[in-house]
């Protein structure tokens, strides 16, 4: 009997990473991946981060602009090397849009400041 094996490209791989560590701070997400860029979408807050292949390696990018807002939109990325550093941006933007959004801290948004940005005390 033969069984399959899911092989994940690198930007699937790195893009579950960053999931990962965002589920771990109380940020729902979801991947897509295909053709050998994968998405990180935190749909709760209109947020796509992309994990792709840039050059001078693999980064993750996203928009910095409210998608809703007239005019041209502001990306940023950092490289996939520096994962707790795309994470502190990720959340804060997060907390950023959920505010303007919602008119209230995200839930656990006090637990994660008093503890760092990183979760950890």
């Amino acid at each position: 009997m033969t069984t399959a094996t899911r092989v994940w490209s690198p930007a699937g791989r790195l893009a579950r990473e960053l999931a990962g560590h965002l589920g771990r701070r109380g940020i729902s997400s979801q991947i897509s991946e295909c053709e050998g860029i994968a998405l990180v979408g935190v749909w709760s807050v209109g947020l796509t981060v992309w994990c792709e292949w840039g050059p001078t390696g693999w980064r993750f990018r996203w928009s910095l602009s409210d998608t809703s807002a007239p005019g041209p939109w502001r990306y940023t990325s950092c490289p996939c090397s520096a994962m707790e550093t795309a994470v502190g941006r990720i959340m804060r933007l997060y907390t950023e849009r959920y505010w303007r959004m919602y008119g209230a801290a995200p839930e656990g948004a006090q637990h994660r400041s008093e503890a760092g940005e990183d979760g950890r005390a």
